[in-house]
């Protein structure tokens, strides 16, 4: 089965021959290298990807601060491949857009090399991504709370910035047009969504066949469309916003924020070059039984050649939750065993760096559909409509090449299971989790994950609908897919160094499917998706099922289709930790990293715990809050 990261691929890979470029303004002046090492920077930034670029834009607001950036891939300005919302797909595993790295070979996945994509560009993975642009519950950023051992990373805290980063467009009446979803208006709410960010978010302009039916199936289920999840209450049936700028048909990313200060002359972004290490010294001050150390600057390569970068207040890591470990781990930082067989100097022992690490796995379902229903697949079996559509877009930024799927839902467990199912869920977790160290951070972890699943107020599993054939479609044929995962895994990975040298990725163990709640998390959910095609009106519209197979029924079969086809859905964090140090945390509630003056981590990599929400809008508020935790607005 095919990578769910580039399942459309096979139905949009004519645009890239008959669409042109967008028109864009925005451009980045080539730097020298050389010439960047010699600016005396304030704040020197490790990344420019999603909350990299947010943090530089945000520091850069302030004329009298030096802010550099050191990204290690390219900016993709006016490029189809990523700015076009019927591309997204297209680069993943094309070494000019993503890092394209491996997981180790997969125990719970019958020996599976994951393939997990990142962002290899300026705007990082949020160039990547499905632009799907939503929030996780209350309870779960609530939580933070928990772990910073500080109010200020609440849901409340939290918020302020959720909305500063976007500006939402359009609002609709109903949820799903033509499904009356009650008086509320989707997305209308000013006090809990932005209309001044960066970043454009907006609601599709086209549906397909597929989606009304599939939304009343589920309505009748009991699982009810959420006409605003954006209010802390995310249960139920979504459509979700996109990170689309309706005004032009292009994905809105990262580089958003850096081309409104384009013209700054104290923002200096420099591509093509690898931060290989931080430079720390030790210092004066003591931190417990260890000297505290500050950090200096960067040595990064470009050009085959080796530079350095200094930086007089802070060194900020954004480099995203496989290479913030590693980067860490490569200055010193991290667990002194595995530094020390390395080689490596050991300034600060912390041995949780690369350690929690957390993702989101789906296994997929696949309906052919009776003739005539109308999904993106037509773009594949219907030259002469693709030209029309192609020609449409081209003209005015609209039609089906700027639209993509929207239907999500989120569901806990109590949607779909009954009082005694759920107790034995709670059995199967408790199995799991009974012999976690008490004073660690798994340990407060689960004790949070397992009251979330008792009360019923946070979701446990997605269910994402794509209307289009994702897995070997046939010609002249129709389809949805349907994705289901657990949103809030207890496996826990690790992202290590395995050599001294930069250019060697990390190793990547996300031990996925290694425990039993895990695989029973997605096997309940799979069982829910397959008996959509029995009711009505869903199963109006479906032919048959081919994926997974139909002869396929009992547990034991499913779990082993589960095993050999489930994939990442790309939302790694957790790998640098806010928790108390003694948890097993990296930084502390304001990102420094433990044991240092002015390091810094601000990335998806300092979530605690897995949230039920695609990532990208949450790493942008936690990008907007630094800004203010550094500027010193609101501490």
């Amino acid at each position: 089965m095919a990578d769910i990261f580039l399942i459309v691929c096979l139905a949009f890979s004519f645009l890239l021959f008959t669409l042109p470029t967008v028109s864009k303004t925005c451009t980045i002046s080539k730097m020298d290298p050389a010439q960047f090492a010699k600016i005396d920077f304030s704040y020197l930034i490790i990344g420019g990807g999603t909350a990299g670029l947010t943090l530089a834009a945000r520091l850069a607001e302030d004329p009298a601060l030096q802010i550099g950036v050191i990204e290690a891939g390219s900016f993709h300005s006016n490029d189809p491949i990523i700015d076009e919302p019927a591309n997204i797909g297209v680069a993943i595993g094309n070494p000019m857009y993503d890092w394209a790295f491996k997981s180790v070979p997969q125990v719970g996945l019958n020996g599976l090399e994951m393939g997990i994509p990142r962002g290899k560009m300026l705007g990082g993975s949020s160039g990547l991504n499905f632009l799907a642009w939503n929030r996780a519950s209350k309870p779960e950023y609530d939580a933070w709370a928990t772990f910073a051992c500080t109010p200020d990373w609440d849901w409340k805290g939290l918020l302020p910035y959720f909305k500063r980063s976007t500006t939402t467009m359009r609002d609709q009446i109903n949820v799903f047009p033509g499904i009356p979803a009650g008086s509320e208006k989707a997305g209308s709410d000013h006090r809990l969504v932005g209309f001044g960010g960066p970043i454009n978010s907006s609601y599709n302009e086209i549906y397909m066949d597929p989606v009304s039916p599939y939304v009343q199936t589920l309505n009748r289920l009991g699982i009810k469309t959420n006409a605003n999840p954006d209010n802390g209450t995310t249960a139920g049936i979504v459509n979700t916003r996109l990170a689309i700028d309706r005004r032009e048909g292009v994905r809105s990313y990262a580089t958003q924020y850096y081309c409104r200060l384009a013209k700054h002359t104290n923002l200096h972004v420099l591509t093509g070059a690898r931060a290989n290490r931080i430079s720390l010294s030790h210092s004066g001050l003591l931190a417990t039984a260890e000297r505290m150390v500050t950090a200096s600057g960067v040595e990064f390569s470009a050009n085959s050649r080796t530079y350095f970068a200094h930086a007089a207040r802070e060194v900020i890591l954004s480099a995203g939750s496989i290479q913030t470990p590693q980067i860490l781990e490569l200055s010193g930082i991290g667990n002194a065993t595995l530094l020390k067989a390395l080689n490596i100097h050991n300034h600060v022992d912390l041995p949780q760096v690369g350690e929690n690490h957390q993702d989101h796995l789906f296994a997929g379902v696949q309906y052919e559909l009776k003739p005539r229903v109308r999904t993106f697949d037509i773009l594949r079996n219907n030259v002469t409509f693709a030209a029309e559509q192609a020609a449409k877009y081209n003209q005015n930024r609209t039609g089906f090449l700027a639209a993509v799927d929207s239907t999500l839902g989120f569901l806990p467990f109590q949607l779909y299971l009954n009082s005694t199912q759920i107790k034995s869920t709670l059995d199967r977790f408790d199995s799991v989790t009974r012999h976690t160290p008490k004073d660690s951070l798994e340990h407060v972890q689960h004790a949070i994950q397992r009251s979330w699943i008792r009360d019923g107020n946070v979701p446990q599993v997605e269910v994402i609908l794509f209307t289009s054939g994702q897995f070997a479609p046939a010609p002249n044929t129709s389809y949805i897919t349907i994705l289901t995962g657990g949103l809030h895994p207890l496996a826990r990975g690790s992202v290590h160094i395995k050599t001294k040298l930069p250019s060697e990725p990390p190793v990547i163990d996300p031990q996925y499917l290694t425990n039993n709640f895990d695989v029973s998390t997605i096997l309940d959910a799979l069982k829910v998706v397959l008996q959509l095609e029995r009711l009505k009106p869903l199963s109006d519209i479906i032919q048959s099922r081919n994926i997974p197979a139909p002869q396929l029924h009992t547990d034991a079969e499913l779990i082993q289709f589960i095993r050999n086809s489930s994939q990442t859905s790309s939302h790694p964090l957790g790998t640098a930790a806010m928790a108390p140090r003694e948890l097993g945390g990296v930084v502390d509630s304001t990102l420094k990293v433990y044991g240092t003056t002015n390091l810094r981590v601000v990335d998806a990599s300092i979530i605690p715990l897995h949230i039920g929400a695609h990532i990208q809008s949450t790493v942008y508020a936690i990008a907007e809050k630094a800004a203010d935790m550094i500027k010193g607005i609101g501490c």
